[in-house]
């Protein structure tokens, strides 16, 4: 009787209980130092002046986290670290995002070419 208890009370804590993971997201420490070292310019600095621009070796390093998750760089973060520079790096999330242009208004324009006799200058 004794081990059914057990074996209903340890179904129930693995129901109930959600599986703690030991890393911090997807993201790597290597993307982690590529960010501090690339982005060095805007996230170390008292009061950054530039937003790194998308297509800056920065936002390029950014991009390639997965997800663009910078919480998950932050976590990666000491303590320290996290209070000093988390929310630049959390808002390099939005300064590195590309969006792609509006299509062309002219884009679904079609030119028709009419072949109809009447249109046909004569001697041709």
């Amino acid at each position: 009787m004794m081990p059914k208890r057990v074996a209903a009370l340890l179904l129930v804590f693995a129901i109930i209980c959600p599986p703690q993971v030991a890393v911090h997201g997807h993201c790597t420490r290597a993307q982690k130092q590529a960010i501090i070292i690339h982005c060095a310019s805007y996230i170390h600095r008292d009061k950054p002046t530039d937003a790194p621009q998308p297509w800056s070796r920065c936002c390029r390093t950014v991009r390639e986290v997965p997800g663009m998750d910078m919480d998950c760089i932050v976590k990666l973060l000491k303590l320290v670290e996290q209070e000093a520079f988390g929310k630049r790096i959390r808002d390099l999330e939005v300064l590195c995002v590309v969006y792609s242009p509006p299509p062309s208004p002219h884009h679904n324009h079609q030119v028709v070419v009419q072949t109809d006799a009447a249109f046909i200058p004569d001697g041709v």
